[in-house]
């Protein structure tokens, strides 16, 4: 029997060849025995066409199935549909999933890891790779899902996948633990001052103030609404976009958005974000939309000349927002909800604003006074009486 136990493995593992294809995998067993009875009943499936169904499938098929089933349904299908063409160039149109195996992922990361962009024409532009997040989004959180749907929706129970077992953890890379940072009230004005130079400040507000994130602050014109005296910001979150979230909004913001909104609906625009660049023929203001990219480079441009570093200074007024919350009402309840997040669990990494707060709060106390006997507020005690 052609069963083998890989080094430093528990499992006996399989692999055998009828009419020139190749059926390999991990019997799940521990015992030879058990595994020689696995792998008969694995040439017994896989002689009469039962076993590997799914395993003779190219990655562009399962890719273009997995989008149509599940995909094309989700809110960032943008994105998705993005990253599933780059992985087919990564590993391959042709390749099949049972060749798709823990060498071959981590060759995909490899190759990921090396491609680099340019931000600016110049050829001497500084080129930037990707961080470990984006190469585990666009490999690993991209193909598992695919290989996963594979061995649970397309096939069935009685017969095996015939996919190799993949350990994705070992080829995760490691990603550095989340900060959330704030900004001083010197580095908001400044930075307010030159984004208003670059017609962002009312946006640049909005991030501090609600936490958006760059994308979300791209919203419609329909999703500002309510009472003129409570103005709301309804957002689809989650990644099907299915959880709606109304965030409340100062009236200073809802009527200012909601100008902006009426004037945008004027001139046949979809969004609040637009520049005036002169009037039309006819008389009326020219409204030129800003895109995702044009906000995102002004926003840059204000910080780097308000002398803000860093990386990620966009999203930091995200965490600007929760941590001022947070330190206002004392209820990471109010932050969760604020900023979406499905679990409070996302939400803990702002608690160290309750730490420093208990921390101040016990530091400020006043400390006893030793050594004199007496209690702050007392009178000190008598002394006793001492005979001759």
């Amino acid at each position: 029997m052609s069963v083998y136990r890989p080094k430093n493995s528990r499992l006996w593992h399989f692999d055998f060849q009828i009419r020139g294809q190749r059926f390999y995998g991990s019997t799940g067993q521990t015992s030879r025995r058990a595994a020689e009875a696995v792998e008969r009943q694995r040439r017994l499936e896989a002689g009469t066409g039962q076993f590997g169904a799914v395993a003779t499938m190219t990655l562009d098929e399962a890719s273009g199935r997995w989008w149509a089933e599940v995909g094309i349904h989700r809110g960032d299908r943008a994105d998705v549909e993005r990253r599933l063409t780059a992985l087919l160039k990564l590993i391959g149109n042709g390749q099949t999933l049972a060749g798709i195996n823990q060498a071959t992922v981590s060759a995909a990361i490899q190759k990921r890891k090396g491609i680099g962009c340019k931000r600016g024409a110049a050829k001497d532009a500084k080129v930037y790779y990707p961080s470990a997040a984006t190469v585990n989004r666009d490999v690993i959180e991209t193909l598992r899902p695919i290989l996963r749907r594979a061995r649970t929706h397309w096939t069935s129970k009685e017969s095996a996948h015939g996919l190799p077992e993949i350990d994705w953890r070992s080829l995760r890379m490691s990603e550095p633990r989340g900060l959330s940072r704030t900004y001083s009230a010197q580095e908001q004005g400044a930075w307010l001052d030159h984004a208003e130079k670059l017609d962002v400040d009312l946006a640049l507000e909005v991030m501090l103030a609600y936490g958006l994130r760059l994308g979300e602050l791209m919203f419609e014109l329909d999703q500002i609404g309510g009472d003129p005296e409570r103005p709301v910001l309804t957002l689809q979150k989650g990644r099907k976009r299915d959880v709606r979230l109304e965030v409340p909004l100062t009236q200073e913001h809802g009527r200012a958005l909601m100008a902006r909104a009426a004037r945008a609906r004027k001139a046949k625009l979809d969004t609040v974000w637009y520049l005036q660049q002169g009037k039309n023929r006819n008389g009326s203001e020219r409204l030129v939309p800003m895109t995702y990219a044009m906000m995102e480079y002004r926003l840059s441009k204000a910080a780097d000349l308000a002398g803000i570093a860093g990386g990620r200074r966009i999203h930091g007024a995200r965490h600007h927002a929760a941590t001022a919350i947070l330190r206002d009402t004392q209820n990471i309840k109010a932050v969760q909800t604020l900023l979406g997040h499905a679990s409070i669990t996302s939400s803990q990494r702002y608690a160290h604003v309750l730490t420093d707060d208990l921390r101040n709060a016990i530091e400020g106390r006043t400390k006893p006074v030793r050594g004199s006997g007496t209690t702050p507020g007392l009178p000190a005690p008598e002394a006793p009486e001492v005979s001759p």
